[in-house]
């Protein structure tokens, strides 16, 4: 028994010490009292634009992300953590090296990915960062890393020059070294025990044959002492059961999400793209520059602004009837949840120079790295209910099936009720507009001219179209609001023996007085157009808003 004991008690000293020193070196070398493993710093390079954590490093969640970082040239930099999908858009097509694997504590590995050289908008100006740190020196972040596939990037903050950085990782777990020091006195008190049971003799006492009765029975003998080790072994088996509960509590949670989406912007970032707009707009409209409107306007839009400036650059060459400044005012915003680019959001403000009209506008981004542009702008009178704002988002096919019309069949419908007229079948669709029966009575007035001298007017077409898929938004109402762009193609065919030229109006900017058409005049205008959409059941469609603009005139 004695020899079973001292083999026991040799293995359990063994064990304690392992323990021991494990539990020590975590706590005091690896972990440390701030609850940090460290990677410590390495010299992180890059042949492309930027440094970025593969999908599957972050792939538990709970911990606190600890990264500092420092350019070795001692130029700003910039660390920053995203959702996946923001990163892959940011760096698509871009060169850049992906950090694969971190093994703690001394070793990050990592790949490169071949691509353009960009540049890439300096990231410090972006809005989707969950989290950022930029500037000259050591820059620091921490990030408790949520549930889902995130990135850490690493750039230069000007993006436009390969990082050159030296970069320490670290990640902070929540009562690691309270666990690692339970762990290290566990092993003690295991040591302890084991060493107890191999050097500790419990004393020999010579037991006296028990006395005989007259009868010849032997008594029973005395009862023994209750060993100590009993009690050792209890306290042995409670340290150990907190040290393992302590050390699962401090494990991270293995993600669970897979995909993430969030809201295309916050309402004080789409105040500042608004304000930044209104400043740049009137810049643009004072100096009628084509290359400066493009930075703040995309889609259809910027088309029309830029005819626009050719209209008033040929009828005000002496520049004095510029547009007077005006600013969009109290923006209400609506931000739907997008899971990938394209994004936009949609956005109501009041005009500054007038009180009967408001903007009803959509903006858009078209991937992480690029400007948001607004791409519609509408300016609905005062008197029109506007639906609420709040809660928008990106229509599905399911919403669309609730509709009196999807939005493909409302551009349809529109597109053959002005091609038709104020008698087309499809004019039922739609609750009266003064916009629309304005432009219908002009086309029909022109029509009707031609129809008394068809020697002279050999004939004359309005053809409406669209090619672009439109702009839908569900609202929590039920109802859709649409935005749409159509394109009108004007043809006026000259009779035989006589010609045709723009005398007068926006037309001359893009064909002056001195041409002559002998077959035909032609022009094309862009038509904007804002529509709500109910329910089935609950009424006609609303035409918001109707606006339209001169793209170009000429003829053959």
């Amino acid at each position: 028994m004695r020899v079973i004991r001292s083999i026991l008690g040799v293995l359990i000293a063994l064990l304690g010490l392992i323990v021991a020193v494990a539990g020590g070196a975590a706590a005091f070398w690896l972990v440390g009292p701030d609850n940090t493993v460290h990677a410590g710093e390495q010299h992180l390079t890059s042949k492309g634009l930027a440094i970025v954590s593969a999908p599957t490093m972050l792939d538990r969640h709970g911990p606190v992300l600890h990264v500092d970082v420092r350019s070795t040239a001692g130029k700003p930099v910039f660390v920053g953590v995203a959702r996946g999908f923001d990163t892959a858009s940011y760096l698509k097509n871009i060169a850049h090296t992906e950090l694969v694997q971190v093994e703690y504590p001394a070793t990050l590995k990592t790949e490169e990915v071949k691509g353009t050289a960009g540049p890439l908008a300096a990231p410090g100006t972006l809005d989707w960062w969950v989290a950022k740190a930029t500037g000259p020196g050591t820059q620091k972040l921490a990030w408790k890393i949520e549930d889902g596939p995130y990135s850490v990037v690493i750039m230069s903050a000007d993006g436009k020059t390969a990082p050159d950085v030296q970069a320490d990782l670290g990640i902070e777990i929540p009562n690691a070294f309270v666990t690692c020091l339970i762990v290290f006195l566990s092993g003690l008190v295991l040591l302890a025990l084991g060493i107890f049971m191999v050097l500790f003799r419990r004393r020999r006492t010579s037991t006296p044959a028990p006395p005989v009765t007259a009868q010849g029975e032997a008594e029973a003998p005395a009862p023994r002492q209750p060993s100590q080790v009993g009690p050792v072994r209890r306290v042995a088996a409670v340290t150990g059961v907190l040290a393992l509960v302590s050390g699962c509590s401090a494990i991270p949670q293995t993600n669970t999400v897979d995909a993430l989406t969030r809201p295309a912007i916050t309402s004080e970032t789409a105040a500042a793209v608004i304000k930044h707009y209104n400043e740049v707009n009137n810049a643009a409209n004072k100096r009628r520059d084509d290359r400066l409107i493009a930075t703040v306007e995309g889609g259809n839009l910027v088309r029309e602004s830029q005819a626009g400036y050719a209209i008033d650059r040929a009828l005000d060459k002496a520049g004095k009837d510029v547009s007077k400044p005006f600013t969009y005012t109290k923006p209400v915003v609506g931000a739907p949840e997008y899971g990938g680019y394209p994004m936009r959001f949609v956005a109501t403000a009041g005009i500054s120079d007038t009180k009967d009209y408001r903007q009803l506008g959509v903006w858009e981004r078209k991937t992480a790295g690029s400007p948001w542009l607004l791409t519609f702008a509408a300016a609905p009178k005062t008197t029109v209910k506007l639906p609420d704002l709040a809660g928008v988002r990106p229509i599905t096919a399911a919403d669309s099936a609730k509709l009196i019309a999807a939005p493909p069949a409302a551009v349809k419908a529109l597109t053959e009720y002005l091609n038709a007229g104020a008698k087309s079948p499809r004019a039922a669709s739609f609750a009266p507009n003064a916009d629309i029966s304005a432009v219908l009575k002009d086309i029909s007035d022109d029509k009707a001219r031609a129809v008394k001298q068809p020697q002279i007017y050999h004939a004359i077409s309005y053809t409406f179209s669209s090619t672009e898929a439109p702009v839908a938004f569900q609202t929590t109402s039920g109802s859709a609001l649409v935005f749409m762009t159509l394109t009108e193609h004007y043809v006026l065919q000259v009779g035989q023996g006589y010609n045709f030229n723009w005398a007068s109006g926006a037309s001359i900017a893009f064909s002056p007085p001195t041409a002559k058409y002998y077959n035909a005049l032609t022009s094309e205008s862009m038509h904007d157009v804002a529509v709500l959409i109910p329910p089935k059941g609950k009424g006609k469609m609303r035409i918001l808003s109707h606006e339209s603009q001169l793209l170009t005139a000429g003829g053959y």
